[in-house]
């Protein structure tokens, strides 16, 4: 990797000009005692790191440039140690910058080059003051390189660095599907009785968990009935009390205790109205793991006796605040015979 990068940067020195993301020195940054140029270090390292951008920055010590483009070479005696560089960096700048500083031999010359990389923690700032009487720089203040300079950072860069802090938001609807289908019910006496369980399920085809409520709304018809399943137990469990209390004149039977299934049911004038809601302690109704399947949405509450062959009419919606805009609405046409 080491050599790849050398190889690179010595094509940089032979092809490139100065620019935005590359800068020639002719000597190296001072960085023992108190060396009067020591704080320009900081400065430049600062600038290349509030680039915001993807490509490698580069600072090539030991060329002299003319016009931006390398003029002459001029070797190093000795490699100053990248770990004071680094000490000095984390003394006054926030948060850590990434770079390499790296000996590089060329036509002769012993020369040397910083690599700044990975840098996307903008903006790169001065956390506490630096006032000599050359340099003058406060707290809380920073440098960009634009072009071959470098200025002070103003508010419309933090305003931008800060906003591309947010990542894009994107409407997730597309991410979540929804199917129809009849099974029979585990039970033997609603099984005796003809009814079915209209299953629906949900996919998230993404790879990120999803969560949301939803209802389903399902138009009336003369070919089937609809039913909320408990209710329906609680129809044939009164239907045998009543018998029982017929045979022994008297009514001494118990009744049964029916668990929260978390399915609310309504009839409205031309559907029936299922609603999922939240479990206890949950905000939302239904969570989806990324790339799986939630099998039965409505918890086995959807009832339906069949009279004729016909069509079902279902319309599900789903409400997230991932879906931006607004609720997901999917519309089923489901075939249904007789059984």
């Amino acid at each position: 990797m080491n050599s790849e990068i050398k190889t690179f940067v010595i094509n940089l020195i032979n092809s490139e000009s100065e620019n935005t993301h590359l800068d020639f020195k002719k000597e190296q940054y001072p960085i023992g005692g108190k060396a009067h140029k020591k704080p320009e270090f900081l400065k430049d390292m600062l600038a290349f790191a509030n680039l915001k951008t993807k490509r490698d920055k580069f600072i090539i010590i030991g060329v002299e440039e003319s016009g931006g483009i390398k003029a002459s070479l001029s070797s190093i005696v000795e490699l100053n140690d990248q770990a004071l560089y680094q000490q000095y960096l984390n003394q006054y700048i926030e948060p850590e910058i990434n770079f390499e500083y790296m000996e590089l031999n060329f036509e002769g010359n012993k020369l040397a080059f910083f690599r700044l990389f990975d840098n996307d923690k903008q903006p790169y700032l001065f956390k506490k003051d630096l006032i000599d009487k050359i340099y003058h720089f406060e707290k809380g203040s920073g440098f960009i390189r634009t072009g071959t300079s470098t200025r002070r950072l103003i508010r419309d860069d933090f305003e931008k660095m800060y906003s591309s802090r947010i990542p894009a938001v994107k409407d997730r609807s597309s991410d979540v599907s929804f199917h129809a289908r009849l099974e029979k019910f585990n039970d033997p006496e609603i099984r005796s009785i003809h009814y079915l369980h209209l299953q629906i399920d949900a996919t998230n085809h993404s790879s990120r968990s999803i969560e949301f409520d939803v209802e389903v709304k399902i138009t009336k018809s003369q070919d089937y009935k609809i039913i909320h399943k408990q209710e329906l137990e609680k129809f044939i469990e009164k239907g045998k009390n009543d018998s029982r209390s017929d045979h022994y004149h008297y009514n001494s039977f118990s009744p049964n205790l029916y668990l929260n299934t978390y399915v609310e049911c309504s009839e409205l004038n031309d559907s029936y109205f299922f609603e999922r809601i939240p479990e206890k302690f949950q905000k939302v109704a239904i969570k989806l793991k990324q790339n799986s399947e939630t099998k039965d949405l409505f918890n086995g509450q959807i009832a339906i006796h069949i009279e004729n062959t016909t069509n079902i009419e279902l319309e599900i919606i789903a409400r997230s605040d991932d879906f931006l805009k607004g609720p997901l609405v999917e519309k089923i046409n489901y075939p249904i015979t007789v059984q």
